[in-house]
């Protein structure tokens, strides 16, 4: 039998807009160390008291938490840390903090006003999602902004030692003393209070939409027969804003979603999101947010999958995008709420895509979304949002061509670049920003796949930013190359490459293929890969081998391999070496469980067929350093191929290794068998299929069709 650990807070009706705020940092105390996906806010506004005036109506949150009876013991005595990490003297009017052993209950009373942000304060939102910071370091903001506080938590243990019962370990009455008379009779109130059903079923699900239906039905009532006088219908809007939170509930059953559809609440969920009271709108959606976790599907069956994917399309069918999206206009992210929304509105539309990868297209096509993405990562002042905006933008355009395309309608590129440059010279701040750095490259390399967005990137001198970061070699410089990749691929790069060679960047390029500045770059940054180094910088001598196509440009590039008496052949057949090794012991270690498999009993299930299983070792062959070795063996038979004086020092350097030409052509050899990757255009992989088995015969003729 699970016990019931619970957490009240009751606070002023001058406050009652903050209590989520405090509840949330309880919360995500309570879910990081209790260890449970089992928690449910349920809070409720008592109308015996409410009829007493607006200024001294108390708004109750509970939180319950449920655990097997072995964690029950653990999880209280970390309850009552949290409770004695509060400093009482923040509190001012607090008159008490108590302990309940016997009903498991830690309630913190607030009778006359408190400022519950300075106390509550919303933690900044992590990358990634729904989370809030780690409580424990929420708690350590507590204790230093509270010299005191080790004084205040002494009184409140000796207090509660002073009436603790030495022989009955659990039992006894509230352990404070200074409770008024009214005091004590709302904690009667807080004990009759309704508790949330402990599970949902079909029929507890209709009778919460039917609740809040009536909710919303009295609150339009009381807002139309009186809308000049607030006092009038503040009761009916905090019920609905109760019965919106209680509905986080239905969050744990995804497979009864259809339901919601069938009872029409999807209208209403998206029209709440349109409320006058912005507060309604923002636990609408934090409620909307809540409904489409991906986590919800993660731990659901195919039942509650399909039901997700149903509920998702019916959102989109009422067009909640373009509602989520026209609703951030009047959102203030100056206020710790309305900032709370914007994330949770974003938040929303990932889980959506999550769900269904095409909403990508149509939340790009129908609202201004994007638009709005692009602004926000303009700001130099860093938060959260901006960071989650960033990280938006990136999913939406590695999703498709057309957001990739309205990206570059928007300016998006100029935009993205100019966001970058700040970065030429300097490093993100800390680990966030170098994250937001990284979703703009990115998105800046996702984009980069459209002919028409080369296009705009040489434009606005795209190229000479990459360089300019490649050159100033700050953490900024790992990503500009990637960048230069991306905007030389394909046939389509060729404008690009010949910019390239036109703003002198082969001298640049060049240094960082023979990694000048390799040792300061491994000493001042944990994120840089060597192995991703060469990968971008071979694939980018590459594209210039097959790009460079005039007998100028061509000649300049064969020239940088000629200079300094051969040092940058020296360096690619080294890379021929290195790589050729790491390829080795991937076939070596594929060997052993090829002869694993072929010894087992024939009876055994095999869950891959033959081609499967060739596939996948042709996969894990390319991650261990094959893709990176066919990009080397390219370039060195592109080079051989144009010069008698290249071909000569080639030879002598493989001989040297225990190489030659012949064993650089079975590599190339398998490339060509293996070209293509599904997405590019037909005729062009016809003809570097052409190309490539040419100089594999040029290598190796015994080789040749």
């Amino acid at each position: 039998m699970d016990q019931q650990l619970e957490i009240e807070t009751d606070m002023m009706e001058t406050f009652k807009k903050r209590a989520p705020t405090a509840v949330k940092a309880i919360r995500a105390f309570a879910e990081k160390h209790m260890k449970t996906k089992d928690v449910r806010l349920a809070p409720t506004l008592n109308k015996e008291i409410w009829k007493r005036g607006v200024k001294h109506v108390p708004h109750r949150m509970r939180l319950r938490l449920s655990r097997k009876r072995n964690d029950a013991e653990d999880a209280k005595e970390k309850l009552y840390t949290y409770v004695e990490a509060v400093p009482v003297a923040k509190f001012k009017g607090l008159q008490t903090v108590t302990i309940d052993e016997k009903r498991n209950t830690i309630i913190i009373l607030n009778m006359s006003g408190v400022n519950i942000d300075s106390l509550f304060k919303l933690p900044a939102r992590p990358n990634k999602r729904k989370k809030l910071d780690d409580p424990d370091e929420f708690l350590e903001r507590l204790r230093q902004n509270q010299e005191d506080e080790e004084v205040s938590a002494a009184k409140i243990a000796k207090h509660k030692d002073e009436e603790e019962d030495e022989d009955e370990d659990m039992d006894g009455r509230f352990h404070g003393d200074g409770l008024s008379e009214e005091q004590r009779k709302i904690l009667e109130l807080v004990d009759l209070a309704e508790e949330a059903p402990a599970a949902i079923d079909l029929p507890t699900m209709r009778k919460m939409v039917l609740k809040l239906e009536k909710n919303i039905t009295k609150n339009n009532q009381m807002r139309s027969r009186y809308p000049d006088d607030p006092l009038k219908f503040v009761e009916s809007e905090a019920d609905l804003d109760e019965e919106i939170k209680n509905m986080t509930a239905l969050s744990s059953v995804p497979e009864l979603y259809p339901e919601l559809i069938q009872l029409k609440a999807v209208d209403s969920l998206v029209s709440l999101i349109q409320h006058e009271n912005t507060d309604i709108s923002i636990a609408s959606i934090e409620l909307l947010n809540e409904l489409t976790d991906e986590d919800v599907v993660a731990q659901s069956s195919e039942e509650g999958e399909l039901g997700m994917s149903a509920f998702v399309k019916e959102l989109v069918e009422k067009e909640v995008l373009v509602v989520l999206t026209q609703n951030m206009a009047r959102l203030n992210e100056e206020q710790a709420e309305d900032r709370q929304a914007v994330f949770n509105t974003i938040s929303t539309v990932e889980n959506m895509i999550s769900i269904d990868p095409k909403i990508a297209e149509t939340v790009v096509s129908t609202t201004n979304f994007m638009t709005y993405l692009l602004q926000r990562i303009r700001p130099k002042a860093f938060d959260s949002n901006k960071q989650y905006a960033s990280e938006m933008l990136s999913i939406l355009v590695q999703s498709s061509r057309p957001p990739r395309l309205k990206l570059g309608e928007l300016e998006g590129v100029d935009i993205m670049l100019q966001v970058l440059s700040q970065y030429k010279r300097r490093d993100p701040r800390d680990a966030d920003e170098y994250e937001y750095m990284e979703n703009v490259f990115d998105a800046l390399c996702s984009a980069l796949a459209e002919p028409e967005i080369k296009k705009k990137f040489i434009d606005a001198e795209g190229l000479e930013l990459m360089l300019l970061m490649l050159k100033e070699k700050n953490a900024s410089r790992m990503r500009a190359l990637k960048v230069l990749n991306h905007a030389m691929l394909g046939k389509d790069g060729k404008d690009t490459c010949d910019k390239f060679i036109q703003v002198s960047g082969l001298k640049t390029i060049f240094a960082v293929f023979m990694k000048k500045g390799i040792k300061q770059l491994k000493k001042t940054y944990k994120q840089y890969s060597e192995t991703e180094e060469d990968e971008h910088v071979v694939s980018i001598i590459t594209s210039l081998l097959k790009n460079a196509l005039t007998i100028d440009i061509r000649q300049r590039l064969l020239n940088k391999f000629v200079e300094e008496d051969f040092e940058k052949i020296d360096r690619l057949i080294s890379m021929y070496e290195q790589y050729t090794a790491k390829v080795r012991i991937a076939d070596q270690e594929i060997e052993r469980q090829e002869e694993r498999r072929q010894n087992r009993d024939p009876d055994d299930d095999d869950a891959m067929d033959e081609e499967e299983r060739k596939l996948d070792y042709y996969l894990r062959r390319l991650d261990a350093g094959l893709y990176t070795l066919q990009f080397v063996a390219y370039t060195i038979a592109s080079i051989v191929d144009a010069s008698d004086e290249i071909r000569e020092v080639v030879v002598k350097a493989l001989e040297k290794r225990g190489s030659s030409l012949q064993e650089v052509a079975l590599i190339l050899d398998e490339y060509a068998s293996n070209f293509g990757d599904g997405n590019t255009d037909a005729a062009q992989q016809q003809e570097e299929s052409v190309e490539l088995k040419r100089l594999v015969q040029m290598l190796n003729p015994s080789l040749a069709e």
